[in-house]
C-alpha cells in the first residue's frame, strides 16, 4: 500500500492503473471510462500524528469567469456555471441533471471533463472533481441533481481566447442508445 494525505492508502495496482489512464492520450478511452464507472473502495487507516504543513494557499479566486450555458441530451442536463481562476489552476463549477439511479446501483456519479484552449493546451480525463448530491434542486423523484467542480493545473496562457469543454457521462457507452459528448465553447475575457 502507498500512503497517501491523511488516511488514504492506495494499492499498487491501483497506482498503476492511474499511472497508465494518466498518460493515455485519448481522454475518454475505454480504460479510462471503465474505470470511472468502478465503485470506489475505500479503507480506513488510523490517522497518524498530524504532520506540520505549510499553510494553504488562499482560496479565494483571483477571477470568475460566470458562464451559465446549459445543454440537453436525451433525459440528462449539463449546466456548466463558472470558472475560477487561482494561482496555479483553475476550476469548472457545474450541475449536472439526471433521472436517478436504481436502488442498489453501485456507482459513484461522474463527469468526466476534456478541455483544450486556443492555443492547443489540452487538459484531459478530469474525472468531476468533487460532486455532491442535491435532492433540494431536483423538483421531483424522477431527476437527481449532482453539482460538482473539477479542477486543472496549470492555468491557460494568458494569450488563449477560447476553451473548448467537452464532457461524458461515464455511463453513456453502455446505454442502448449512445450520447454523443456535451461540447461548450468558451471566450475567455482579456485581463
Amino acid at each position: 500500500m502507498i500512503a497517501g494525505p491523511g488516511a488514504a492508502y492506495i494499492c499498487d495496482t491501483c497506482l498503476q492503473l492511474c499511472n497508465d489512464i494518466l498518460t493515455d492520450s485519448a481522454p475518454f478511452s475505454t480504460k479510462a471510462l471503465e474505470l470511472a464507472s468502478r465503485p470506489p473502495v475505500v479503507v480506513a487507516a488510523p490517522h497518524a500524528q498530524e504532520q506540520l504543513m505549510p499553510p494553504a494557499p488562499s482560496r479565494k479566486p483571483l477571477r470568475t469567469l460566470t458562464l451559465e450555458m446549459e445543454q440537453k441530451q436525451q433525459d440528462m442536463t449539463l449546466i456548466l456555471h463558472q470558472i475560477q481562476f487561482y494561482e496555479a489552476h483553475f476550476e469548472l463549477r457545474y450541475l449536472w441533471m439526471r433521472p436517478p439511479f436504481p436502488a442498489g446501483f453501485a456507482f459513484v456519479p461522474r463527469v468526466i471533463f476534456s478541455i483544450k484552449d486556443s492555443m492547443g493546451t489540452q487538459w484531459k480525463g478530469e474525472r468531476g472533481g468533487m460532486l455532491l448530491s442535491r435532492p433540494d434542486l431536483a423538483g421531483g423523484q424522477n431527476t437527481a441533481v449532482y453539482q460538482g467542480s473539477a479542477r486543472f493545473q496549470p492555468l491557460p496562457a494568458p494569450e488563449a481566447r477560447t476553451l473548448t469543454i467537452r464532457a461524458i457521462d461515464p455511463l453513456a457507452p453502455f446505454e442502448e442508445e449512445v450520447v454523443r459528448p456535451w461540447q461548450f465553447d468558451i471566450t475567455l475575457q482579456v485581463m
